[in-house]
């Protein structure tokens, strides 16, 4: 028997046995094979009878071309590009960026850090032509909150495996073929947030910066023998410097404090 006459008669199996009256949804999709993955072009020379869903010599390209959020990307398998339901979204490296993306997908899992962001207003306008009418153009990031918003929206909400941050990148002026101090760029990336989001009238975005990013220290002396404190003014910081062992136990208890918060 042909491939195709197997995998139909497997479908409609459980005709065989049950009842017109007990025929429920789950049986008319595995009739009707709807939960079959698309096929893979370069697998699949040509449109299967067997698979609903195989997109193959249908002009696919232009259906799937809905996808396309930006100019980023030449698509040669739009499936291929596609992710899965459930997972998450990457970042395409472009050089030598791994330590700014490793960075936007840590800020971007900071949920309040996102909001904040959603919150901030876009310095964007329509063109006005004549008669006061509005035409409408591609969205263009041009502050570096905008870079942000559109990238983690992207993070969020995209259909694609992966996005590109060419145009975070160029914004920063940063050289995709050198490799930065990642602690050196995250110190100072966050300084030019914090001093943007400064400007913003809603003191939940102005302020997100200290409030998720900054803390305070305090060097203090107990007396050994009476338990008398003395401590200079609590000074702000957003790093500490930690020994490598001390360091270790120090992250592992503001760990379990963290979880147990």
């Amino acid at each position: 028997m042909a491939p195709r006459l197997q995998l139909e008669k497997a479908a409609w199996r459980w005709a065989e046995t049950v009842r017109p009256e007990e025929v429920s949804q789950e049986h008319i999709e595995t009739a009707y094979r709807i939960w079959l993955e698309p096929c893979i072009r370069g697998v699949c020379r040509r449109n299967c009878k067997g698979n609903p869903n195989c997109l193959v010599g249908i002009g696919e390209h232009i259906w799937l071309g809905e996808i396309d959020e930006n100019s980023f990307h030449n698509i040669d398998d739009p499936n291929c590009e596609r992710r899965k339901k459930n997972s998450f979204v990457g970042l395409t490296n472009l050089g030598a960026t791994c330590y700014v993306n490793t960075f936007l997908q840590v800020w971007f899992l900071n949920l309040e850090l996102r909001q904040a962001l959603y919150l901030c207003p876009s310095t964007c306008s329509d063109y006005v032509l004549g008669d006061g009418i509005q035409e409408e153009k591609d969205y263009e990031p041009q502050t570096i909150c905008e870079h942000l918003q559109y990238l983690f929206a992207l993070l969020q909400n995209s259909n694609r495996r992966y996005i590109d941050p060419s145009g975070f990148v160029k914004a920063l002026g940063l050289d995709t073929g050198q490799q930065q101090d990642a602690q050196e760029f995250s110190k100072l990336f966050m300084s030019l947030l914090e001093d943007t989001l400064s400007k913003q009238k809603n003191p939940d975005v102005r302020n997100i910066v200290q409030q998720q990013f900054c803390g305070e220290y305090a060097y203090v002396t107990v007396c050994n023998q009476c338990g008398r404190e003395s401590k200079l003014l609590p000074q702000t910081v957003n790093r500490l410097y930690l020994g490598i062992f001390e360091g270790i136990h120090i992250l592992r208890n503001r760990q379990a404090y963290y979880l147990a918060s």
